[in-house]
């Protein structure tokens, strides 16, 4: 109860989202498992704690997970979602063992860490152009990080330049559906599922380009990820059209505003430590570190969310079956008793460990590219702008109030 109370408060007065560490810290001493009608759902703030939920896909599920936020709301909502429910009911990041290891498994043949390198001169191209057109003074979340992740998962996954608009907008309008958390926003969702059928249709779109190439005996199953899934159809097991579709879309939607908000996050940290940058500015070689110094001081994904298969005692309280599960991921990176001074951006300590993009099975697939596409844009901005500050006081920046994706609205820069 008490947990539930200092968390409310924090939504009402907004620290929730500008600065919840502080209340993190609060609840990881006293109040480490609750239940907060806020969130709809059990909040975990402890690293060992939210480890071992990430890890146990046996007793904590991550199939239906949309359905349970939709079984929430108005039936006279709900009727009208048909392609939210369909679509949410298959694909990697909404599926249990056995389907979620065949089509993980399936997807690894065609996104290999080899596939993701491939990327990097790619990345550091795009990186190159949208730097070159900066003003002396810049919005870094407008002018670099939004576009940039957007342009380069798109060339991943095979779409073209002039289509990234429309990828930018379809994902926020999907990443809407959880911005509160355990519930959804009516009028979220029935935008999602407009925003949504237009992405299915995209997506069916280019796969089929691929598939009349790949009957014609042209299709080079390396030119992007679509066309190494397509190519895997003809030998044996696949993904079925359905699985395909739902994978593809998580896969622009998952790669596109997380890392923005990555490196939107972990600028302003570095902005905020002349002594990091100078040791960067020294030291290129720290830059690999740096990313995951990022993800784990101010990750882009404050939490992650299951369905308990059975009933599970966390920390001495007992959840019972069929309940959604917080596991406040930017919560555990900051426990101090894993990370010594865990409020301190420090290059120098070993972030490895973090759990910013996830563990066990569904840890996330697109992570070594979200790396790749941090170390270009840091590199060069770097490089480029050595006297790059802050243009704003920190109070004067506004925070998204968003439950599943924390960011900035606007990142102004001097450079």
């Amino acid at each position: 109860m008490q947990g539930e109370l200092l968390l409310k408060k924090s939504f009402d007065d907004g620290t929730y989202f500008s600065n919840p560490f502080t209340l993190f810290a609060e609840l990881r001493k006293h109040h480490p498992v609750f239940y907060s009608e806020t969130l709809g759902g059990w909040v975990v703030t402890r690293f060992q704690d939210v480890s071992e939920i990430l890890h146990n896909h046996q007793d904590y599920s991550s199939k239906g997970r949309v359905l349970h936020l939709i079984n929430k709301l108005d039936p006279s909502v709900k009727e009208k979602l048909t392609l939210l429910q369909t679509h949410f009911a298959t694909g990697l990041a909404h599926s249990d063992a056995p389907e979620h290891k065949r089509l993980r498994g399936l997807l690894a043949q065609a996104f290999t860490p080899k596939v993701s390198e491939a990327m990097r001169p790619i990345a550091h191209e795009v990186v190159s152009r949208q730097i070159s057109g900066l003003s002396e003074s810049s919005d870094l979340i407008h002018d670099v990080f939004t576009p940039v992740p957007a342009l380069v998962v798109g060339r991943l996954l095979g779409s073209r330049e002039e289509d990234i608009p429309n990828l930018i907008r379809w994902a926020g309008a999907i990443n809407g559906l959880y911005e509160k958390g355990g519930v959804i926003d009516p009028t979220k969702a029935l935008y999602a599922e407009a925003m949504l059928e237009e992405i299915r249709e995209f997506v069916t779109r280019l796969a089929n380009e691929r598939r009349a190439l790949r009957d014609k005996g042209t299709l080079d199953s390396s030119q992007d990820i679509l066309a190494g899934l397509v190519n895997v159809e003809t030998q044996g097991d696949s993904l079925s059209d359905s699985e395909l579709v739902s994978t593809v879309v998580t896969l622009f939607v998952a790669g596109h505003e997380t890392t923005t908000h990555l490196l939107g996050n972990g600028m302003l940290a570095l902005l905020n430590s002349e002594s990091e940058i100078k040791k960067i500015q020294e030291n290129p070689e720290l830059i690999p570190k740096a990313i995951d110094e990022m993800a784990r001081f101010d990750g882009s994904v404050p939490r992650s969310w299951r369905i308990t298969k059975r009933a599970m005692e966390i920390s001495g309280i007992l959840i019972p079956e069929g309940e959604l599960v917080l596991p406040m991921l930017s919560s555990a990176n900051r426990d101090e008793n894993e990370f010594s001074n865990p409020d301190v951006f420090d290059l120098s300590r070993d972030s490895r460990k973090h759990l910013a993009f996830g563990r066990g099975v569904h840890v996330c697939l697109g992570a070594p590219l979200a790396r790749i596409e941090g170390q270009e844009i840091i590199k060069q901005l770097l490089t480029k702008f050595p006297d790059i500050s802050l243009n704003a006081k920190v109070n004067e920046l506004v925070w998204r109030k968003d439950v599943a994706l924390r960011g900035l609205e606007a990142l102004p820069v001097l450079l």
